[in-house]
């Protein structure tokens, strides 16, 4: 069979499954938007519980009371807001806040008699996270004050030495791990919904009948999904880079990574699709699978954080090495010892096998018909 023959399949196959995705309207929109969905309801998710919401009633504005302000406000723990004591008692009692901390009407003045002073600190202790955090942070901003107000008082300072050239919040670095679960949720879902609408509509018959190879409708079929995944991508990119402001250190590389993980999981979607030979099995098992992985792929932290159990059951799948790779390439963090060729190279080869297996998979199913 000529190589003509094979690019004129490819092609024809290509554009066929993107004609019928643009015609089938409610599952082009569930492919193209769930992934950002994803990015946005996570990122809040991230966003709710990333700082306890903490109210301070400040009965003393003197200097040292500002300074000890200002010193919960460096803790990276509170979401400060100032408050009557009626006002955040109302608030901490509907649950709108987590914490009252009371600033009393004699700070100043016995700070510079020297004498004890009491901050009062009410917790909401409903959620343990916000608790402990508050807790924490509690004694490390008057340390801090201490340290600022009267630094030949504390005599113990830390010195810190970062590994890293830069700090990074925590919504950055997981909004980069969700860009990865979206990519997954838009390969799959867009090539199993289309590979397993061949079998719904049997027009599978047609194309397994034809003289064409299988191996070029596989490719073809695998195009044509990845073209219509890519305004998925091109979404999720552009909230991530210009809507939530995490500009990527590494452009070239963030690009070859995003179509290499989206290639890998149309691959994956367009294997299942051909399994499974439905859509809505197709859709519960994409979600069912991408979000567990998800939260144990070292999408909160490195994977070396975590027990050994779960790294060693996290390298098993792709997703942690994409992740691995995009945090690189917005954050150049490196986060695992095996280099930046070796992981690419290995979701090459999940790619690539997953590809040979849809087509074996395909030819069996010529067989059945």
């Amino acid at each position: 069979m000529s190589l003509n023959y094979t690019l004129r399949v490819i092609w024809a196959c290509m554009l066929k499954d993107i004609k019928s995705t643009l015609t089938e309207r409610t599952f082009t929109i569930i492919s193209i938007f769930v992934p950002l969905n994803v990015l946005i309801l996570l990122s809040l998710f991230v966003l709710a519980g990333s700082q306890a919401p903490t109210a301070v009633v400040m009965h003393d504005t003197g200097p040292y009371a500002q300074q000890f302000y200002s010193a919960m406000s460096h803790a990276h723990s509170f979401r400060l807001r100032t408050a009557s004591a009626t006002e955040a008692q109302q608030l901490i009692e509907t649950g709108k806040i987590v914490a009252v901390v009371t600033i009393p009407a004699d700070f100043d003045a016995r700070i510079h008699q020297n004498q004890p002073v009491q901050v009062g600190v009410q917790i909401n202790n409903l959620n343990t996270d916000f608790t402990n955090d508050i807790r924490r942070a509690i004694p490390l901003s008057i340390t801090t004050f201490y340290s600022k107000a009267f630094p030949t008082l504390v005599v113990v300072t830390p010195h810190e030495s970062d590994l890293q050239p830069q700090d990074t919040d925590y919504v950055p670095y997981l909004a980069v791990s969700i860009l990865v679960v979206g990519l997954t949720l838009g390969g799959i879902l867009q090539a199993g919904t289309a590979a397993s609408r061949e079998y719904e509509n049997m027009t599978i018959k047609e194309l397994l009948l034809s003289p064409a190879s299988r191996w070029a409708i596989t490719v073809g079929k695998m195009l044509g999904a990845f073209i219509v995944s890519l305004a998925s991508a091109v979404v999720v990119l552009l909230v991530l880079i210009l809507v939530i402001g995490i500009w990527p250190a590494h452009w070239g590389e963030m690009i070859g990574i995003t179509l290499l993980t989206l290639l890998l999981f149309v691959a994956l979607g367009t294997l299942l699709g051909t399994l499974i030979k439905q859509r809505q099995p197709v859709l519960v098992l994409s979600f069912g699978t991408a979000i567990p992985l998800f939260f144990i792929s070292g999408a909160f932290g490195p994977l070396s954080f975590t027990t050994p159990a779960i790294q060693v059951i996290a390298q098993i799948f792709p997703m942690y090495y994409a992740i691995v790779l995009q945090q690189h390439a917005f954050h150049n963090f490196i986060l695992n010892t095996y280099g930046l060729g070796t992981n690419a190279l290995i979701l090459a080869a999940y790619a690539l096998v997953i590809i040979i297996l849809t087509a074996i998979v395909l030819r069996r199913s010529s067989v059945a018909h």
